[in-house]
């Protein structure tokens, strides 16, 4: 009792050194602040909003709402559009995602409109793209990595470049297209080997490692992060190590299929995204331990946790988060006969991932809900269901369909240019073989002629000799 008392006591005084510590920092910047005026008071502004971002959250956007209307009245479009990136930034840091897009969307509408590259508008692409993959908009996300992309190569930003593949390997893996997934986290690679960042490496390879284990290549998964957990180490990155812990125990509980090491590298991933903060990874660490503990017979604490990351992902936003949780909730009471309450689960997922666009989740969760409708004896909803899987099914025939025909008219095309380059060659052949028939005329015909010509001038030059001797 005394040593909990003890730490009680050493939290406090730490909490209140923070605090005074931010309020040296604060009443520094605000010193500063009273002696400037224009560009320079207003990032003074913004400052002082990162200040609050931890200590007081409605003052931090306070300070950034103020930040806004002074670059407002300076007429500086760059100046206000920074001031409402750097405030959706105070709102991302405490994942209020929705918020946060859109200050990021305003500071975009301004900049686009000067219709010329800039590191402020890279800036903003970055992290519009990085919310809305983890709002589920994925359409949205995928046009602004593209826009992203096409602006870091106007600028030159090789890194940034990268960091773009990467973020659009992590958007095709969420939707099931690992080759793809696959394809943009190796250009990512490269590019980051090719500027020796091997932190950045590392962190692809264990991005990589995800594709290996969705591909059942559980060695080769487990052989990337053997090597790339040491990286990470040397460098203190924790959040990397969050992620690298949570895969290795990914592998355990679905690969080499040993639950006592997955919990051991799930909790060590708990550790590690605790300490730097992450509460994404920590919902994904809860889903995976979830799953663990179901396979080992503890369903009322995976049942705990499942819900635990569900509602810490309803409250942020996050949009996979949710998905995941209702897609194996879902599952979870279908299998044990609570056919009512899984059927609320894979409805709220079904719906969520079709306003979002992720089919790979309403392929995986509509034929539970049949079974489920077909349990419960709901034969107009089971109809409906079947009769999506068969319209889903007449549009894959219809664009296989338009594929085939589409592939018909190039192969008819590449026939036709086939054709033309065949005559074009036989063309070629044939003035090939007319200059040289005129070669040989040339250089064989006018040779006599040539050679009596110069015989006729030796006996001109002998007559005139003669002459001239007489």
């Amino acid at each position: 009792m005394k040593r909990l008392f003890n730490i009680l006591v050493f939290l406090l005084l730490a909490l209140v050194a923070f605090a005074q510590e931010e309020m040296q920092v604060i009443d520094s910047l605000e010193r500063v602040m009273a002696k400037q005026e224009g560009r320079e008071r207003v990032e003074t502004m913004m400052e002082l909003s990162k200040a609050f971002v931890d200590f007081s959250f409605d003052d931090c956007i306070n300070w950034g709402e103020k930040a806004i209307k002074e670059a407002t009245s300076l007429q500086d479009e760059e100046l206000v559009a920074k001031a409402y990136w750097k405030i959706g930034l105070r709102y991302l840091h405490h994942y209020e995602f929705d918020l946060a897009h859109d200050q990021f969307v305003t500071a975009w509408d301004i900049l686009r409109d000067k219709q010329e590259a800039s590191e402020q508008l890279m800036d903003v692409l970055n992290y519009k793209g990085y919310v809305e993959l983890y709002m589920g908009e994925i359409d949205s996300a995928l046009t602004t990595y593209q826009q992203t992309l096409k602006v870091s190569e106007i600028l030159g930003d090789e890194a940034n470049c990268a960091d773009v593949y990467n973020g659009m390997a992590y958007l095709h893996f969420q939707q099931g297209r690992f080759d793809k997934a696959m394809e943009c986290f190796l250009n990512a690679r490269n590019r980051y080997e090719h500027l020796q960042d091997t932190l950045s490496v590392a962190q692809c390879d264990n991005n990589i490692s995800n594709i290996y284990v969705e591909w059942q290549k559980f060695d080769e998964a487990l052989a990337l992060l053997q090597k790339v957990i040491p990286v990470f180490e040397r460098n203190e990155d924790e959040a990397s190590l969050a992620h690298a812990y949570q895969n290795l125990g990914a592998i355990y509980a679905t690969g080499h299929v040993n639950m006592d090491s997955a919990l051991v590298y799930l909790n060590k991933s708990i550790v590690c995204a605790e300490n730097v903060g992450d509460q994404m990874t920590l919902i994904e660490d809860e889903l995976e331990l979830a799953g663990v503990l179901r396979h080992m017979g503890r369903e009322k604490d995976a049942i705990g946790l499942y819900q635990s990351a569900l509602h810490s992902s309803e409250t942020m936003g996050y949009v996979i988060g949710m998905l995941e949780a209702y897609k194996n909730l879902g599952i979870h009471y279908n299998e044990t006969g609570d056919f009512t309450t899984s059927a609320i689960y894979l409805k709220r997922c079904m719906d969520l991932a079709s306003e979002k666009g992720n089919q790979l989740y309403v392929n995986t969760v509509r034929p539970y809900l049949i079974a489920d409708y077909a349990r419960l004896g709901q034969l107009m909803e089971m109809k409906r269901e079947l009769g999506l899987i068969q319209d889903d099914y007449m549009g894959i025939v219809n664009e296989n369909s338009a594929l085939s025909d589409e592939l018909s008219r190039i192969q008819y095309n590449v026939e036709g240019l086939l054709g033309q380059y065949e005559s074009q060659i036989n063309q070629i052949e044939t003035l090939q073989s007319q200059r040289n028939h005129y070669r040989m005329a040339f250089y064989g015909l006018p040779m006599p002629c040539r050679c009596g010509f110069v015989h006729s001038l030796q006996n001109c030059s002998e007559k005139t000799l003669k002459s001239v001797k007489s």
